[in-house]
């Protein structure tokens, strides 16, 4: 049996069965899940290495020859400092006057490529922790990809703790450490994020689509073959605009539409409209309203809108002196948002549609 209780960086690295949990094909999800709630003083070394394995799938960009030679230089003038002890030699002293011999610097010019393009036996050879220090130097030119070719939600973990969980058949790319004024990731398919806040806004790029937040939950849908982009909100406040050629992730002066809890947005990629609207399922925010059941007894149909809109989140549009005489006398308890809304237009001879993300309510007949 495996002691977990002197794992190191390493260890997981190793361990065979972490490395399929990490990459979305392992049969202990439950046991990897909770591994740190039993295991709390593995921490630090369980989220490197599973920062680590993802990392070692990183999607190549194409490099100019110049890029490439300003790499390799200075790569050769810091040989030095990352030659690993095992390959040390000694070498007799040299005549200064007499060129380096090119073939001593294959190694290094080799080392470089692999560094630039992917992984290889130099990156390799490295202790974990010195791997996992040589991410953030690589993200400089490159972005960390992890795809999820499992039937299975896929659980990825950001370098600021935030979490992704990556839907099958979507590919999510983002640098191995954030840097700078904000937080970018480019996804592809879909994904539920739960951003940790920090001052550094967190932007996910979705083909034609941004979506931008400090801190919270929602789902972005942006699978390739379909028509939409979707943007649901489960907490929080997000905003969502159209990307532009000109645009910077630092201008603060766009068009878009800003999302609360249970609100959307949709992005049709024919016309590039964007429009906010609900989501499917809206849940309640109050935490009052999870405990009970909604209880009334002849009640002012007004005072039970302004409680769902609290309950919710949602805005609820509706003319209050034309609803003040309606009664109600009803238990609400496990009806969806939009259940409970049926019931109350019709038990008030009203209907209700949604626009603009808002819920709006009218009396038969009237406008």
């Amino acid at each position: 049996m495996k002691n977990y209780e002197t794992y190191t960086v390493e260890d997981f690295i190793r361990d065979e069965d972490f490395q399929d949990w990490v990459r979305g094909r392992g049969k202990r999800d439950e046991f990897w899940r909770a591994f740190l709630k039993s295991y709390p003083g593995k921490q630090t070394a369980f989220q490197q290495a599973e920062q680590f394995i993802r990392a070692a799938n990183v999607a190549p960009e194409r490099l100019s020859e110049a890029e490439i030679r300003k790499e390799t230089e200075a790569f050769i003038d810091n040989a030095g400092a990352y030659t690993p002890k095992r390959y040390a030699v000694l070498e007799p002293e040299r005549d200064k006057r007499r060129p380096d011999n090119p073939v001593r610097w294959l190694p290094a010019i080799a080392a470089v490529f692999v560094a630039v393009m992917g992984f290889g036996w130099y990156f390799f050879d490295k202790k974990p922790e010195q791997r996992v220090a040589q991410l953030s130097v690589n993200s400089a030119i490159q972005l960390v990809e992890t795809t999820n070719d499992s039937q299975q939600l896929l659980r990825v973990v950001l370098n600021d703790s935030s979490e992704v969980l990556l839907s099958p058949k979507s590919r999510l790319r983002y640098p191995s450490q954030f840097s700078g004024n904000s937080r970018v990731v480019y996804l592809q398919g879909e994904g539920s994020f739960s951003v940790k806040r920090q001052r550094q806004p967190f932007m996910v790029y979705t083909g034609e689509m941004i979506t931008q937040v400090l801190g919270t939950r929602f789902v972005v849908k942006a699978f390739d073959l379909d028509q939409k982009i979707t943007v649901q909100v489960l907490s929080g406040k997000v905003s969502v605009y159209k990307k532009k050629p000109e645009k910077v992730p630092d201008n603060k002066e766009v068009n878009g539409l800003i999302l609360n809890a249970n609100q959307a947005a949709i992005f049709e990629k024919s016309d590039g409209n964007l429009t906010k609207t609900l989501v499917a399922k809206p849940l309640l925010i109050a935490k009052r309203a999870k405990e009970s059941p909604f209880v009334y007894d002849e009640v002012p149909l007004p005072v039970i809108l302004h409680e769902l809109e609290k309950s919710y989140g949602i805005p609820i549009q509706f003319d209050e002196q034309l609803f003040q005489s309606s009664k109600i006398t009803a238990i609400l308890s496990s009806e969806s948002l939009y259940e409970k809304l049926d019931l109350l237009c019709k038990a008030s001879s009203a209907s209700y549609e949604i626009t603009d993300g808002q819920i709006v309510i009218s009396r038969k007949g009237y406008r």
